[in-house]
C-alpha cells in the first residue's frame, strides 16, 4: 500500500534516519541505506532485499521504470517531500530516492576461499574502504576479509564509494584477524603485509605472488600492525621516488591489486 509522508516527526522516517547515523543500529536492525537512482539500480541488479522505498513525484516522473521497480521489490514505499530525502539523505544533493534495504545481500566467505585474497585491517575512512572494493570489483577479486575493527561496510560512503562493488564481493568481517592470518598461512597461502618500509619486498621487481596469496592493506595514518606483520610472510612495498613518504591506501590497494591479478 502506498502512503505519503510529508511530517518529520514520522516513525518510518525516524527509523530510517537513525539506521543512517548509527552502525550500531544498523547492525541491531540487519539493514542499511541506499540513495540516489544508480545505486539502487546495481542493488536491483544484485538481487538486494528491499524493505522500503521513498520517493519524491519529481524522481518518479524522471526515472519511472527504476521507481516502479523498486516499489514491486519493497515491502512498503512511500511518496515523499524533498524535505524529508534530505533528512535521510547522506548526500548534499539528493537524487529524490532512498530505500532501506536487508544486509543477508552480503554474503560472507566460506571455507573454501578463492586463491587471491585480499585483507583489511582497521581501515576507517569509508571512502578509502569503498574505492578498495570498487577496485578489487574492477580487477577480479571475489574475496575480501575486513577486520572487525574497520569502518562499518554499509556506511553510506562506503556503498556509494564502492559503486554497487559491494554487493558483488564476498566479504568476511573478521573480528579475529590474525587467526584468520594464521589460517590462511597454515592452508599454504602467502600472505604479504603492505608496508613503507626499504626492507620489504619490492612490487614489480620480482615475481612475486603465488597461486594462493592474500596482501594486506592497513589503517590510514599507522598501516598494518605490528603484530599483523610479524605473522605475515612476507612486507611489500610500492618503490616511490625520493622524498615521497606514502600512498593514500585506496591509491596503494589499486596499484598492488593490479599487479596481484595481471
Amino acid at each position: 500500500m502506498n502512503y505519503k509522508i510529508s511530517s518529520k516527526a514520522n516513525s518510518t522516517v525516524k527509523h530510517a534516519k537513525k539506521l543512517l547515523t548509527s552502525s550500531s543500529f544498523r547492525k541491531k536492525e540487519k539493514l542499511f541505506l541506499l540513495e540516489g537512482i544508480r545505486l539502487c539500480d546495481e542493488a536491483l541488479k544484485s538481487g538486494i532485499k528491499f524493505n522500503t522505498v521513498f520517493f519524491t513525484e519529481k524522481i518518479e516522473k524522471k526515472f519511472p521504470k527504476t521507481i516502479n521497480s523498486l516499489i514491486e521489490k519493497s515491502r512498503t514505499f512511500f511518496e515523499t517531500t524533498e524535505e524529508i530525502i534530505a533528512l535521510i539523505s547522506d548526500t548534499d544533493t539528493p537524487q529524490g530516492v532512498v530505500c532501506i534495504c536487508e544486509m543477508t545481500s552480503v554474503q560472507e566467505i566460506d571455507r573454501k576461499y578463492s586463491n587471491k585474497l585480499i585483507m583489511i585491517e582497521n581501515i576507517q575512512n569509508p571512502s578509502n574502504l569503498g574505492s578498495i572494493f570498487r577496485t578489487c570489483d574492477a580487477l577480479g577479486i571475489k574475496d575480501v576479509i575486513i577486520s572487525g575493527d574497520s569502518c562499518d561496510i554499509y556506511n553510506p560512503k562506503v556503498l556509494r564509494g564502492s559503486m554497487g562493488a559491494a554487493f558483488r564481493l564476498n566479504i568476511k568481517v573478521c573480528d579475529n584477524f590474525r587467526g584468520f592470518v594464521s589460517e590462511l598461512i597454515s592452508s599454504g597461502y602467502k600472505v604479504y603485509a603492505t608496508v613503507p618500509s626499504s626492507d620489504a619486498e619490492i612490487l614489480g621487481k620480482n615475481s612475486l605472488f603465488s597461486k594462493k596469496c592474500a596482501v594486506i592493506f592497513g589503517n590510514e595514518g599507522n598501516g598494518v600492525t605490528p603484530e599483523t606483520i610479524d605473522l605475515c610472510t612476507k612486507k611489500l612495498t610500492i618503490p616511490m621516488i625520493k622524498n615521497a613518504e606514502s600512498l593514500n591506501v585506496s591509491v596503494a590497494a589499486g596499484i598492488i591489486i593490479w599487479e596481484l591479478t595481471r
